[in-house]
């Protein structure tokens, strides 16, 4: 039942090739100055990121190179004021990723553009989530 869905979502998402850096470029300007304090949770109104995986959300097709310098794929969860497409989820993950290649929990988040970023606990579908006040973005390997 999950997977159809899944496949649906993931036909659904964006197409174009997702390359350059996510660094302020072409993001959205925010209007708080917290994106250093900003947690993920606080961007979903303490909404931990395992749940994110269950939330309405875009399933981004282009793939980028992520952790382990392995292929993985972009999904931008739909918030209220959220306003960031898929390539530029790509650019900000590609991003994170050319600085910590690999996988590590308890560090402390990078901040790239107006998100903060950082590797998730385990266990979960997401691998790393960007947020800020009003955008939620993460990482995930393509599901076969």
């Amino acid at each position: 039942m999950i997977a159809p869905v899944l496949l649906a979502l993931l036909a659904a998402g964006c197409t174009p090739e997702v390359t350059g850096s996510g660094s302020a470029t072409g993001l959205p300007e925010t209007t708080t100055p917290e994106t250093t304090t900003t947690t993920t949770a606080a961007a979903l109104d303490g909404v931990p990121p395992e749940r994110y995986e269950g939330m309405p959300s875009q399933y981004c097709e282009q793939p980028f190179t992520g952790a382990l310098g392995k292929q993985m794929l972009a999904v931008v969860v739909e918030t209220p004021q959220g306003r960031l497409n898929c390539d530029q989820a790509g650019a900000v993950l590609f991003d994170y990723y050319a600085q910590r290649a690999e996988p590590k929990t308890g560090l402390p988040p990078i901040d790239i553009g107006p998100l903060s970023c950082n590797q998730v606990a385990e266990g979960i579908m997401p691998q790393v989530v960007c947020a800020d006040g009003e955008n939620v973005i993460y990482s995930m390997w393509p599901q076969t």
